[in-house]
């Protein structure tokens, strides 16, 4: 049986837009119902002077200690823990320690925003030969849906288009596929 680990990325405060709202709620649902097939973490990305949004967009949200920066409530009680970050992926040594302690074959993405921290996260991952999967409607851009759908077909493109599955797909394959947290 393979070990699963679901990976919620950056659904914080500041995140929260009309293109992502109710994202949270669909994320919690998947979640109570493969509880049991995965073990749950998430990431957040926390802004400061150094970061190149800070750096070449001039942009000041999310900055620490913010309530912008803060993983939205009512996921932090599903999450094992909460990765910080301060820039696009959130695979670095401590995402690898993680896996490699828990012996988590296979990531299933979650979170925002699919064409920046979604993508490069999952194409680390896969880069560094970890199994993965990206739930596409378990996914959003604050810039809209124009944004998530042109990121999503980049993930097709470069992970290969059966690595990015439904919302009924992900509980089908953790459902039938014999797997455990």
């Amino acid at each position: 049986m393979k070990k699963i680990l679901f990976l919620i990325i950056d659904m914080q405060n500041g995140f929260v837009n009309e293109h992502t709202e109710g994202l949270d709620k669909k994320i919690l649902d998947f979640q109570e119902q493969v509880r049991d097939k995965v073990l749950t973490a998430g990431t957040r990305y926390v802004n400061h002077e150094h970061t190149a949004c800070y750096v070449f967009e001039g942009w000041k949200s999310c900055m620490k200690g913010t309530e912008e920066a803060e993983v939205i409530p009512s996921l932090l009680p599903v999450m094992a823990r909460v990765f910080d970050k301060d820039k696009y992926s959130c695979w670095n040594d401590d995402m690898r320690k993680f896996i490699r302690e828990h012996g988590i074959e296979k990531v299933y993405f979650a979170g925002v925003n699919t064409g920046c921290c979604v993508l490069h996260s999952v194409l680390d991952c896969y880069n560094d030969l970890v199994d993965c999967a990206v739930i596409e409607n378990l996914c959003g851009s604050t810039s809209g849906k124009r944004e998530h759908e042109a990121a999503l077909d980049v993930l097709r493109s470069c992970i290969t288009e059966s690595r990015v599955i439904s919302l009924e797909r992900a509980v089908e394959e953790l459902r039938t596929g014999g797997v455990r947290a």
